[in-house]
């Protein structure tokens, strides 16, 4: 796999398809997994595979028709001193990993030693996201991760975060600076001791810094998810999430926003793109406003002003002679 921070894609769409799965199989499957990869879809495999390194954690999502994968023992000298925390988005999927075997359907996670042998079987195609860290960094928050290695990863509101978390990385339409790469690499890390379990001495740090920014983010994804709901509030965030209205509030707070300024700005930002789509020509700014979530059109011409410095006639205006 690649070590720098640059977001990866391979795919068997990518290649000819006369040789598409040998050529996928020989020169990415052995060479950058360390994995045999035999395919179960009757002659027509379809493999997509992205991966972005960050620091010691590495996110890679794998959507697959019915294949195997086989990590041998001739891999191993190969094979990194790594674990993997496996999220199963749609299977059912087969893991088979130190000495352990269980068959995980959509929803269920499972946590892999990649320095051991691994079998890997999706017999009506898969979708896996998965974090891979490495051994000395887990070990630093959880004690003895190899004992967990091959076994079903307990459900909770850790693993929720965690994949939460990593739907949002989607986001990400270039690779994250070094920076912003380094600080989501940590929080990931976080996740997955939290998820696993940390040691005594690491769960504050574990709870502070990558559990927190994660509330922050899912609080975030869900206000992005529901703003354009005139009903939306933030009763609604702090059922969906689990979390108290208070405890959503002094996050939110921690970033310089209230929960109502933040759903505002939302609201607002989402307005601004559709006055500027040419494709929303056609509506008339009292039903743009409506779609966006705003019950009153008085109240938000002039919120928009305030945060645009121009009235939402106006910037529709500026797009049309533009």
């Amino acid at each position: 796999m690649p070590t720098s921070a640059h977001l990866s894609r391979w795919s068997t769409e990518m290649l000819p398809e006369r040789t598409r799965f040998s050529t996928f199989r020989e020169e990415f499957a052995r060479l950058n997994l360390a994995l045999d990869v035999i395919d179960h879809s009757g002659g027509r495999p379809l493999i997509d595979v992205t991966y972005l390194p960050l620091g010691p954690v590495g996110v890679c999502s794998i959507v697959t028709t019915p294949v195997e994968f086989n990590r041998h023992k001739h891999h191993l000298k190969d094979s990194r001193d790594q674990f993997g925390l496996n999220i199963v988005e749609a299977g059912p999927v087969q893991f088979a990993n130190a000495g352990q075997e269980h068959v995980y359907d959509a929803g269920s996670a499972c946590f892999v030693d990649r320095g051991r042998l691994l079998r890997v079987f999706g017999p009506r195609g898969a979708s896996v996201k998965f974090v891979t860290v490495q051994a000395a960094a887990l070990r630093s928050l959880v004690a003895q991760p190899e004992d967990l290695s091959g076994r079903p990863v307990r459900p909770g509101p850790a693993l929720r975060l965690l994949h939460l978390y990593l739907r949002s990385l989607a986001s990400f339409k270039e690779p994250p600076s070094s920076k912003l790469a380094s600080a989501v690499g940590a929080h990931l890390l976080d996740l997955v001791a939290a998820t696993l379990g940390p040691t005594a001495e690491a769960a504050d740090i574990v709870a502070e810094r990558g559990v927190k920014a994660a509330k922050l983010q899912a609080i975030l994804a869900e206000v992005a998810r529901r703003s354009s709901d005139p009903n939306f509030d933030l009763n609604h965030v702090a059922g969906a999430l689990g979390m108290s209205r208070r405890y959503v509030q002094k996050l939110l707070e921690g970033g310089g926003t209230s929960f109502t300024e933040h759903l505002a700005g939302c609201r607002l930002e989402r307005a601004f793109a559709m006055l500027t789509d040419p494709h929303h020509l056609h509506l008339a700014i009292i039903d743009i406003a409506f779609a966006v979530g705003f019950g009153d059109v008085s109240h938000f011409n002039r919120s928009f002003r305030r945060r645009f410095g121009e009235t939402p006639s106006g910037v529709r205006a500026s797009t049309i002679r533009e």
